[in-house]
């Protein structure tokens, strides 16, 4: 990992923020930037992890070809790699789209995720797969700006695309601001509401980066964007530009979602909470974690005593079976656990660095699919 020191805070505008038991926002991390003033640069590919129907796909594969952009699809669950190129050919865009289910690990072991395996805290999506695997067709076929979008977001302008793109020749990431639904976790959404004030951070849903130049990786946590962020440069050097819109969705379907985010929520909100008061991470030690862990647990029943006052019925019990699921989860998160999960995970950004200097670059697409072995699984439009 990077080295670096308390003194490139030195000079950061320090801002106020909720220090009792969670931070509402970390904007103060982001540079906001005009999407009309920056730059325009090409979008070399559009990066789509996607798991939904097909039709889903249709305002993306739209937007690739109106700014003249390759889609890179990668497919599992409700859609198919020949569904998407299917689409491509309607649409009349150069779409190449591979699933994901068939194809062998071509990432080193990451034991960050082996160390959740089994346990209360694993994660049964294969989201994180994909977008490293985006990352690992993006340098072999030598992009310099490609945009990450995920399947459930529209509204992407061409304008804020190159925009986006545009910002990379200042920082490592360019995020997308959210219009649409919060994309928060469980929590979060309880805390928004019940009046309190809940900010977003940029996320992969609508992302740039430089694939050539990056050298992180997304685990296979909750909150995996900012692991990558943070795993690329400490604080992150990420500028928000332009909007997206999130489509709505329902948090409280299942109350096994709080357990599934707890862990990452924890992890992540802990480590910005550090970089919120320029502190660095290398203070996260196992007092650190109890004392987070133990805000955590304070702050949720906050959230529990409030919600009473604003919800009745079905809608009461969902927010409570959710947050009752998420203060069981975050009571079993031993301050020791989390410190060991950071090592793992730190050792992982050292073995990702070394496996993917050793990748050949400037292949194109097709040959980047062809050393990787995936030219069997993989689809194309005939655009």
């Amino acid at each position: 990992m990077d080295g670096w020191s308390r003194s490139r805070f030195r000079h950061r505008v320090v801002r106020r923020v909720d220090i009792r038991h969670h931070h509402s926002s970390h904007r103060q991390l982001l540079t906001i930037e005009s999407a009309a003033l920056a730059p325009k640069r090409p979008v070399e590919a559009m990066i789509v992890p996607a798991s939904r129907p097909v039709q889903w796909l249709r305002e993306v594969m739209g937007l690739a070809g109106a700014i003249g952009s390759p889609l890179i699809a990668l497919c599992s669950r409700r859609v198919s790699a020949r569904e998407v190129a299917d689409l491509g050919n309607e649409l009349g865009v150069m779409a190449v789209a591979i699933d994901v289910t068939s194809t062998a690990e071509v990432r080193p072991p990451m034991t960050c995720d082996d160390f959740l395996a089994d346990t209360l805290f694993e994660r049964t999506s294969d989201v994180s797969r994909k977008r490293n695997l985006g990352l690992l067709l993006g340098r072999m076929a030598g992009y310099n700006r490609v945009l990450f979008v995920d399947d459930d977001v529209h509204g992407v302008s061409q304008s804020d695309a190159r925009s986006a793109c545009g910002l990379l020749d200042r920082f490592d990431a360019v995020g997308l601001e959210n219009a649409g639904f919060p994309d928060n976790s469980v929590v979060c959404h309880v805390r928004r509401e019940v009046g309190s004030r809940q900010g977003q951070f940029v996320g992969v849903g609508g992302l740039a980066v430089s694939p050539r130049r990056t050298r992180s990786f997304f685990p296979k946590i909750y909150n995996q964007d900012w692991f990558f962020l943070i795993g690329e440069s400490q604080p992150p050097r990420v500028a928000m530009t332009g909007t997206m819109v999130q489509r709505k969705y329902d948090p409280f379907v299942d109350p096994d979602r709080a357990r599934s985010e707890e862990l990452g929520d924890c992890l992540a909100e802990g480590l910005y909470w550090l970089l919120d008061h320029h502190l660095p991470l290398d203070v996260a030690d196992t007092g650190h974690w109890r004392d987070f862990l133990h805000r955590r647990i304070r702050f949720i029943d906050d959230l529990l005593g409030r919600l009473n006052h604003h919800f009745v019925g079905e809608a009461l019990q969902k927010r409570l079976r959710a947050l009752e699921v998420a203060k069981q989860t975050c009571s079993l998160i031993e301050p020791e656990f989390c410190v060991e999960y950071l090592d793992s995970w730190r050792a992982d950004l050292v073995l990702w660095r070394q496996s993917i200097n050793d990748l050949p670059t400037g292949l194109g697409i097709d040959r980047a699919l062809e050393h990787l072995g995936l030219s069997s699984v993989a689809h194309r439009s005939g655009a």
